[in-house]
C-alpha cells in the first residue's frame, strides 16, 4: 500500500470513530472499560476494513474509506459484545476463563462440522461428475441434475455460514487476546491460552475456507 493509500485508511479510521454512538467519556476525561473495549474493537475493524476495501475496490482511496467505515462499525460490534460478556463476571480472571472455554467449545463444534463437510464434498463431487456423464449420455434427466445442484447449493450455504461464524469467533478471540497481552503480558497463563485459541481458530478458518472453495468449484462445474 502506498503512503497516499495509507493516509486514506488513517482518515477512514477517524471517520469510523466518528460514526460510533455512545462513546462519551467519564467526567474525568477517561474511558470506562467498556468504552475502551469498544474503541479498540473499532480501530482494529477500521484498519482491517480499510485494507480490505482498498484491495477489492477499483478506486483505492474510496474503497479504503468505505471499507474502514464499515470495518469500524463491525469492530465496534465485536468490542461491544466482549464488553457485555465482561460485565457478567466479577473478576477479569473469571471472564478470561469463560472466554477460553467459549473458544474451545466453538473450535470443537466447528472442526466437527468442517470434517463432516469435507467428507460430504468428496461424495458430492463424485455424484455430480457421474450425473453429468449420464446426462450427456442421455441416461439422466435435467431434473436430476437440477436436484443435485440444489443439494450442492444447500451445502455451500452451510459451509459459508460456518466460515462466517468462524471469522466472527476469531475476531472476538483475537480482540480478547490482544487486550490480555497488553494488560497482563505475553507470559501470563491466560494470555498464552488465548493465543493458543487464536492459532487454532485460524486453522479452523483455513479448513472452512477450503470447504467453501471446494464446494464452489463443484457447484460452478455443473452446467444445466
Amino acid at each position: 500500500m502506498s503512503i497516499h493509500q495509507a493516509g486514506k485508511c488513517l482518515i477512514a479510521v477517524i471517520v469510523a470513530g466518528s460514526l460510533l454512538p455512545g462513546c462519551a467519556t467519564n467526567p474525568d476525561g477517561t474511558m470506562s472499560d467498556r468504552q475502551q473495549t469498544v474503541a479498540e474493537g473499532a480501530v482494529v475493524g477500521a484498519v482491517l476494513g480499510g485494507l480490505l476495501g482498498a484491495a477489492v475496490s477499483d478506486n483505492k482511496g474510496t474503497g479504503a474509506l468505505v471499507g474502514a467505515a464499515a470495518g469500524g462499525l463491525i469492530g465496534a460490534g465485536i468490542g461491544s459484545s466482549i464488553a457485555e460478556r465482561k460485565a457478567q463476571y466479577a473478576t477479569e480472571e473469571d471472564f478470561l476463563i469463560a472466554e477460553i472455554q467459549r473458544n474451545q467449545e466453538f473450535i470443537q463444534e466447528a472442526d466437527g462440522q468442517n470434517r463432516q463437510l469435507y467428507q460430504e464434498i468428496a461424495q458430492l463431487d463424485r455424484e455430480s461428475r457421474r450425473l453429468e456423464r449420464e446426462y450427456r449420455a442421455g441416461k439422466a434427466s435435467r431434473n436430476a441434475l437440477a436436484s443435485q445442484k440444489a443439494s450442492l447449493e444447500k451445502q455451500l450455504a452451510k459451509a459459508k455460514q460456518i466460515n462466517s461464524l468462524t471469522e466472527k469467533q476469531l475476531a472476538d478471540a483475537n480482540q480478547v487476546y490482544q487486550e490480555s497481552r497488553q494488560k497482563r503480558g505475553p507470559q501470563d497463563k491466560y494470555t498464552q491460552q488465548l493465543e493458543s485459541n487464536v492459532v487454532k481458530l485460524k486453522e479452523t478458518r483455513q479448513q472452512s475456507n477450503q470447504n467453501v472453495a471446494s464446494l464452489q468449484r463443484v457447484y460452478d462445474s455443473m452446467s444445466i
